[in-house]
């Protein structure tokens, strides 16, 4: 019985999980650039039933003495657990913003790099920013790398920076300046990998190699500027699977507090008295 109990709570904790994790994708539909974190679930170890007995044996004229024998009975399931968290990499719908400083990545296996205090991240998220000294940073003041992994550095004097679809950098001239005069400010570092599951998210809208995404120089870069790439979560699935892991959850909660009465009664009718 008590196994019972143990194994609708293990199915309430995922549910739990799936809540969270569902809410959390919901939380950030508006969030740019943000990847659905996606929940793998599978069942927790089975047990294997032997019913344990003794068979006396016995021949004519003499007893034998008796053999152990453990008869296979079958398995027995003891819950869910859950396997993995992945985040679903699909592309994202693309929102025009008309801000020069907002960028797009228009493949689903690309990413800016940037520089952190942890280390090298990398993010789908373009919104960005140029500071008094005209280094290039994210909406957390991380600064964005160039191909050379050093942060994108713009001239705050000369006129407005093109990102162009290579991610190559131009900066206009001055007023008054020929075009000859636009200078060429880097190339952004954008990074494809090739084991996108070992690629995990550390918070901030960003993610971390843990050690096997492979992580190269993105191929047929395409940076589409004043464009912001949304989330690729889906709100009214999300809302399906947030009230389907509630009454998952329910239902795990239903079968625990009918194992208890069970157990309850069963605790109940062996303690009474044999006469009474």
């Amino acid at each position: 019985m008590v196994r019972g109990i143990y194994a609708a709570a293990s199915g309430a904790l995922v549910a739990q999980s799936q809540a969270d994790n569902v809410a959390n994708n919901l939380a950030n539909v508006n969030s740019s650039g943000f990847k659905q974190t996606l929940l793998q679930i599978e069942s927790a170890p089975s047990l294997d039933i032997y019913r344990i007995q003794t068979d006396p044996g016995h021949a004519s004229g003499r007893a034998l003495p008796g053999v152990p024998v453990a008869v296979p009975v079958g398995t027995l399931g003891t819950g869910s657990q859950i396997y993995d968290t992945p985040e679903d990499f699909a592309q994202g719908p693309l929102q025009q913003t008309g801000n020069r400083l907002d960028l797009a990545l228009t493949g689903a296996n690309q990413f800016f790099t940037i520089g952190t205090p942890n280390g090298v991240r990398y993010t789908r998220d373009g919104q960005f920013a140029i500071d008094a000294n005209g280094t290039l940073r994210t909406m957390d003041g991380n600064p964005v790398l160039n191909t050379q992994g050093r942060a994108v550095s713009l001239n705050t004097q000369q006129g407005p920076v093109t990102f162009n679809p290579d991610g190559t950098i131009t900066q206009a001239p001055q007023a008054g300046q020929t075009a000859a005069a636009s200078t060429q400010a880097g190339t952004l570092q954008i990074a494809s990998f090739g084991n996108l599951l070992a690629l995990r998210k550390e918070g901030d809208n960003t993610f971390v190699d843990t050690g096997n995404a492979q992580p190269a120089a993105a191929q047929n870069v395409s940076v589409q500027q004043g464009s912001l790439e949304r989330s690729n979560g889906n709100v009214v699935r999300s809302m399906v699977d947030l009230i389907t892991a509630e009454r998952w959850f329910e239902a795990n909660e239903r079968v625990i507090k009918a194992e208890d009465d069970a157990t309850s009664q069963d605790i109940n009718y062996l303690a009474k008295p044999a006469n009474g």
